[in-house]
């Protein structure tokens, strides 16, 4: 009887933590991030997810977008990834180029980009097509942007900022040399430790020992509005125009252990009741 308690009670418990872990994902990497239809994104030659194309007969004013298929956790989490970005509108000259990309967290039913130009792909913002927008609510954004935008407090042209609910009025920045156009492969890297979102780029694959900007932006579940959300990275252009490319990305959540959803946690209890039940239930004896 002790042997069939035993399993009944790990029956119980597997359920509960099978069904919690097929909720979400723990890793990821570039090949689940799906351009989304309708926007400028595209996967190219070698798997590599291209956001916006500066080759187009008209490169300008483009929004990409592309998310992973699957939910992930991210409670704490370790992102790594290398971009570049490369091309320039010979409107202006062969050293501008505009606007840069944003990595993203955000609720699964927000919807998928903002606006061109200064917003990113990400943000809120009136460019000058003539056109506003409205950024991606319910989300976290790390954009790395080659441009000042004076009308969202832009700190340089080369910088990196953390923004939430589609405004590209980044809470923190900081500068970054050299330009991310026209430099090759630059490496990124942003972590989570369950309150401070630290981020931090290179020309080298090679991660600094301190991060390069720092916020403690607290619960991040309070900003996306569920304990799981999809990533991904949307990038624009405006009148200055750019290809932008992720060529890698190795997002892994740092979770320990796997609480069980609460109807499990109720069957579980089910369970245990039953087999204490078992145990300590008197003995009937029979006279013939």
């Amino acid at each position: 009887m002790k042997k069939q308690s035993l399993a009944i009670l790990m029956m119980f418990g597997c359920l509960g933590v099978t069904s919690q872990a097929r909720a979400a994902e723990n890793t990821l990497s570039l090949s689940d991030i799906i351009p989304t239809a309708g926007s400028s994104a595209s996967t190219v030659s070698g798997g590599i997810l291209q956001l916006t194309n500066n080759n187009l007969a008209d490169p300008t004013y483009q929004i990409g977008s592309a998310y992973s298929s699957k939910a992930v956790n991210f409670s704490n989490f370790n992102a790594a990834f290398s971009f570049q970005f490369s091309g320039a509108n010979t409107k202006y000259s062969s050293t501008y180029s505009a606007d840069g990309i944003v990595f993203v967290i955000k609720n699964a039913d927000s919807k998928a980009s903002g606006g061109a130009g200064g917003g990113l792909g990400y943000g809120t913002i009136s460019t000058g097509n003539g056109k506003s927008y409205t950024g991606i609510p319910n989300s976290i954004g790390i954009e790395f942007d080659n441009w000042q935008n004076g009308e969202v407090s832009d700190p340089n042209k080369n910088h990196i900022g953390i923004d939430v609910n589609g405004s590209v009025k980044s809470l923190a920045t900081a500068n970054i040399s050299p330009a991310f156009n026209g430099n090759g492969l630059w490496y990124a890297w942003v972590d989570y430790d369950g309150s401070n979102l630290s981020v931090s780029v290179s020309t080298t694959n090679s991660k600094p020992g301190t991060a390069m900007l720092s916020y403690e932006i607290g619960d991040l579940e309070t900003y996306i509005g569920s304990p799981t959300g999809v990533i991904g990275f949307t990038g624009s252009t405006g009148l200055a125009t750019q290809t932008q490319q992720v060529l890698s990305l190795n997002y892994t959540n740092n979770q320990i252990g796997v609480v069980p959803e609460p109807g499990m946690l109720a069957l579980f209890g089910t369970g245990g009741l039953m087999a204490f039940g078992r145990k300590h239930m008197p003995r009937r004896r029979y006279i013939s």
